[in-house]
């Protein structure tokens, strides 16, 4: 045995070697903690189980296709090795990958080449979208952000509608069945049923969104009578659930947009279509009145009491000349409305300010709030309504 002293870096070193030489590559299975993203591009964590935890590193450059969040459990490839600086070993990773997700992505794409095959994705079985829904249904968590969005949109946007709420569970274990007995539930309510429906959340894993993936609500919204629009998670996510439905779309608050895209023309046509069918019905009903009269008048029993019966006639006439000019005063007090109700949404466009003069700041690719600073910026560009500039910031005072 030496006995030679050795400096504590040479001993560091030794242990290093011994490490990494004793142990190699390994691939192990941990909860992620204390994970940090450092402005270097290095990312530093902690993985543990219940009885022990080691520190770990994913240097720079080293790809990554989903986001880490504490809690995780995680796979990580690496290899054992030393931190002289600290004189603690880590696992220095090549890769990582959530625990799971290679058997959840391929159960995925399983059941989507499935239901390609069966052709429950073609575009020709699905249904259009009620030009003008008054009752909305939406089938969601009653304490998520989505149905906060969905329906304070559906206020704003065609505050005439009504929205039906059938709370269900979006996540975890009995998700997929309550998702799939709400939209069956929904289709079987003939007194209440709806125009159409909203089936959706907010967004998630793919752990979160999974009872979208299952084929127990691809069956549901495949089989229901009723239009679907598919509303889970954001932008980039899709589910088994976006392709069989109707519609998707790419959050709750755009679905709420989709399903109230009405103008006021359409509301006119709407109306008009009304108040056809409603002289059509009066008229009927009119002329089957007269035919009795007639066929009265004709008989026996009444010829001694014709001026009666023209004096009903003329009654009659009179009635029907009432109800025209009832029905066009209600027809005419609605149309009033709408156009208020147009004026009022063209006066409530994000971009009506912009005809009175207003014009909007952006930096890049975002739009600049009241509460923003103008002192950290050098260029911001100037929107009006038929024009756009930009502007160097030379000085910036505060307004009184």
């Amino acid at each position: 045995m030496n006995n030679t002293p050795i400096s504590i870096s040479e001993l560091t070193s030794d242990i290093r070697l011994l490490l990494e030489e004793g142990i190699g590559s390994v691939s192990v299975v941990g909860e992620l903690s204390n994970y940090v993203n450092h402005s270097s591009g290095h990312r530093y964590f902690t993985l543990k189980d219940d009885k022990a935890q080691i520190s770990a590193v994913l240097w720079r450059g080293k790809p990554l296709s989903f986001e880490p969040r504490n809690g995780m459990k995680l796979v990580a490839n690496g290899k054992i090795s030393v931190f002289p600086p600290q004189g603690k070993y880590q696992l220095d990773c090549f890769s990582l990958s959530p625990l799971g997700i290679g058997d959840l992505h391929q159960r995925f794409e399983e059941l989507k080449q499935k239901l390609l095959t069966l052709g429950w994705f073609e575009q020709e079985r699905k249904q259009p979208l009620p030009r003008l829904p008054l009752k909305i249904g939406v089938i969601t968590s009653p304490t998520g952000a989505a149905i906060r969005d969905i329906i304070s949109t559906l206020e704003r946007r065609l505050p005439i509608c009504e929205v039906i709420v059938r709370p269900a569970l979006v996540q975890g274990d009995g998700a997929a069945e309550d998702i799939a007995t709400a939209i069956r539930q929904m289709n079987r309510t003939s007194h209440n049923r709806c125009d159409v429906l909203i089936v959706g959340r907010g967004g998630g894993s793919i752990e979160d969104l999974w009872a979208f993936n299952t084929e127990i609500v691809a069956t549901a919204i495949y089989e229901s009578r009723i239009p679907i629009i598919s509303a889970v998670g954001h932008e980039v996510d899709f589910t088994i659930a976006d392709f069989v439905a109707d519609i998707r779309a790419a959050t709750p608050t755009a679905a709420a947009e989709i399903v109230t895209r009405i103008t006021a023309e359409q509301f006119s046509e709407f109306f008009a279509s009304v108040e056809i069918k409603l002289q059509r019905t009066i008229l009927q009903m009119i002329q089957e009145r007269k035919r009795m009269v007639n066929r009265s008048a004709e008989s026996v029993a009444f010829r001694r009491v014709r001026e009666s019966i023209r004096d009903y006639m003329q009654l009659i006439d009179t009635s029907e000349l009432r109800l025209s000019q009832s029905v066009r005063r209600s027809l005419t007090q609605v149309k009033t409305r709408l156009d208020a109700l147009e004026l009022h949404a063209k006066s409530s466009h994000p971009f009506a300010p912009l005809e009175r003069g207003f014009a909007l700041l952006k930096n890049g690719d975002t739009l600049l709030k009241n509460d923003d600073s103008l002192a950290t910026l050098t260029h911001i560009e100037i929107i009006r309504s038929r024009e756009k500039a930009t502007a160097q910031i030379i000085e910036v005072r505060q307004s009184v």
